[in-house]
């Protein structure tokens, strides 16, 4: 069968607790969709993990560490003709990865998995990181018009012909899924979202980090305010 979708997982030592995340997105997965794994190198817990399954395909990244860098690796290494993006820790809600590929499948360039609309929801701890991308989304949202009110959420889809036509700046992989909205708003392609229940992740540790939130979130607030003013 053609390969129409894919489903880029980027991970870091995400250990055999992977194996269960991993099983819980291929049966939620239709027949035209692939699974790819990426990962900084080979050495990478994460790579046992997936050795059971036949079907993933697991991508070596080569482009730099970090999420960010992954995700643009897999990007420029698939062909599908629309890509979602899910992390590896068990947050993202597996049975709506479909659901993000059929918005896109009905026009949107993107379609975001949104936590901060009626019927979505943050499970975790309501700390900094909670309070930055809650807030720090509605901003843009009631200011700037960017059409969702999770940007910063990197579970997302996205149409292949939109990502053909935009260069992945960020290093930052918390500020990559705004810059993509930030994109899309400046480009006038249509963005769209979906209600989504955010389980924080139960093993291992989060990989947020202020430092590098804040001012990226400042570049790609700054970015659009400038061509605002232009327009």
């Amino acid at each position: 069968m053609e390969i129409n979708k894919t489903l880029i997982i980027p991970c870091k030592d995400e250990g055999m607790e992977f194996e269960i995340i991993l099983k819980r997105f291929i049966d939620y997965l239709k027949q035209d969709t692939e699974i790819v794994v990426v990962v900084d190198d080979e050495s990478d817990s994460t790579v046992q993990a997936t050795e059971k399954f036949e079907n993933i395909n697991l991508l070596i990244n080569s482009y730099g560490p970090g999420p960010a860098l992954a995700i643009k690796y897999a990007i420029d290494n698939t062909k599908s003709k629309s890509v979602c993006v899910a992390m590896g820790d068990g947050s993202d809600d597996p049975k709506q990865v479909e659901d993000l590929f059929l918005l896109i499948e009905r026009g949107l360039s993107v379609a975001v998995a949104s936590r901060y609309i009626k019927n979505g929801q943050y499970v975790g701890k309501k700390g900094l990181k909670y309070l930055l991308s809650k807030y720090s989304g509605f901003f843009l949202y009631y200011f700037l018009r960017i059409g969702t009110k999770d940007p910063t959420n990197m579970f997302k889809a996205y149409d292949r012909k939109f990502l053909d036509n935009v260069d992945v700046e960020s290093k930052n992989g918390f500020t990559l899924g705004l810059e993509m909205i930030v994109k899309a708003k400046l480009n006038k392609q249509p963005i769209g979202e979906l209600p989504t229940i955010w389980i924080d992740r139960t093993h291992g540790e989060s990989k947020f980090d202020l430092k590098k939130f804040i001012p990226s979130y400042l570049y790609w607030v700054y970015r659009l305010v400038i061509r605002k003013k232009n327009e």
